[in-house]
């Protein structure tokens, strides 16, 4: 079994939008890069392997969202590598705060990418051995998001420079950026969210102009994020609560 990791850290204002609660954006920021400095100790992180040709890419989420975090507060990220199986790897992470009360605890679930070929390769052992990372009989359950035929709302974004990592394309909590923003105002100010559920299908390129789409319905957020010509590039839903 592999060893859960953690690293403590403060919320900084910058986090936080203006309610005080911090931003989804900057949440997955944090968490990835606890994973990173976890991968970085045992010599497979993000440069190893762009030195290679390859690439981690997260394809799904699911977030349990107790209590947001605030400005100055000291919280510890915890994260796990839970397992793997041929072609996928799963990660766990939790934030929590000094009391080890869990805040946010999330699951997700990860491809090894040729960066030249842009495809999904079979899971490397020799990256699982170092976090003694256990193979998996029985795969953890995620939801099955599912596209509708038509939204309520829809905004068009486009990828700038700043957006893309090192994968070279957008980085996934650039994602929640535009999902976030189609929401009104008035509505983040009263509602947070409670769970999410987000499946990653196809990378979105530098220079690219996809649209984001949302139908909300009693709190239930059914939202996408599609390119000009059809293609998918993620589905989401948030479940969301009354502040």
């Amino acid at each position: 079994m592999s060893e859960e990791y953690s690293e403590t850290r403060v919320i900084e204002f910058s986090d936080c939008d203006e309610n005080r609660r911090l931003k989804i954006p900057a949440m997955i920021a944090m968490i990835l890069q606890t994973s990173e400095h976890q991968l970085a100790q045992a010599n497979i992180d993000a440069d190893h392997l762009v030195r290679q040709g390859r690439g981690w890419v997260v394809t799904q989420y699911h977030f349990e969202l107790t209590k947001s975090p605030r400005p100055g507060q000291r919280v510890i990220i915890k994260t796990l590598a839970s397992g793997y199986n041929r072609f996928f790897t799963y990660r766990d992470f939790k934030i929590c705060d000094e009391n080890s009360n869990v805040l946010v605890k999330a699951m997700s679930r990860w491809v090894l990418f040729d960066l030249q070929k842009r495809t999904m390769i079979p899971t490397d052992m020799s990256l699982m051995t170092p976090l003694e990372v256990p193979l998996m009989k029985r795969l953890p359950h995620f939801a099955k998001i599912r596209r509708l035929p038509s939204y309520q709302q829809e905004r068009q974004y486009r990828v700038r420079y700043d957006d893309i990592d090192t994968n070279h394309h957008l980085t996934n909590s650039h994602y929640f950026s535009w999902l976030i923003d189609l929401y009104d105002r008035d509505f983040l100010r009263d509602h947070v969210p409670a769970t999410i559920d987000v499946q990653f299908d196809k990378e979105v390129l530098y220079g690219e102009a996809p649209v984001a789409y949302l139908t909300l319905t009693d709190g239930i957020a059914k939202q996408a994020i599609i390119s000009i010509d059809g293609r998918e590039h993620a589905v989401c839903q948030i479940a969301w609560r009354q502040v």
